[in-house]
């Protein structure tokens, strides 16, 4: 197995969810043996996850952990993302992984962080999304370079329009069938 990531925060804990960071070997699992990753995860995984856009991300995700840990590449290794990554999110209720959400990296030049997010259908309409985006959010704001974390959803897509609204971000512009969001950094 490969070398664990010792920079990944701790799992956050809301009322219903467990946020579980991941690092290497949690993301090779989750391309190539659910079982292994279950076990990683420290529950069950729903038949449902992840959903094809996130899957289609995975490999990425997984190439630029391995990549950070590289020593062959020296300076133009990726950064760890440490917490920048990948948190699943786990149903404590029912012992399992329902949905994930996700920051594109760290704070960029601006101190903006992007996150994005996804749930099983069987588990939308909850308030699970919002609760464990929250949690996210909070962990995002303890860094002092973030400034704003962003967000965009297709036009379409009422229930993101609706999370998005719940967590308090504002819709900033709208461009090519996508809205574009922004939430500050609390004063």
């Amino acid at each position: 197995m490969n070398r664990p990531n010792l920079g990944l925060p701790a799992p956050l804990e809301t009322r219903r969810l467990a946020l579980v960071p991941v690092g290497r070997d949690l993301a090779r699992a989750l391309l190539a043996d659910r079982k292994l990753a279950a076990e990683l995860a420290g529950s069950a995984i729903h038949r449902d996850f992840p959903d094809p856009d996130l899957a289609t991300k995975l490999p990425a995700f997984a190439q630029r952990l391995d990549d950070a840990t590289n020593p062959a590449l020296g300076r133009t290794a990726p950064s760890d993302p440490a917490g920048w990554g990948l948190w699943l999110f786990r149903y404590n209720v029912e012992r399992m992984i329902v949905g994930a959400a996700s920051f594109t990296g760290p704070p960029n030049a601006a101190g903006e962080v992007e996150l994005g997010y996804q749930i099983v259908a069987a588990h939308r309409r909850r308030g699970l999304t919002a609760e464990g985006c929250a949690a996210l959010v909070t962990w995002a704001f303890h860094n002092s370079a973030t400034t704003a974390v962003i967000a965009d959803c297709g036009e379409e897509n009422t229930a993101s329009i609706r999370t998005l609204q719940k967590l308090g971000f504002t819709h900033e512009r709208s461009a090519r069938e996508r809205h574009y969001w922004r939430l500050p950094r609390p004063v």
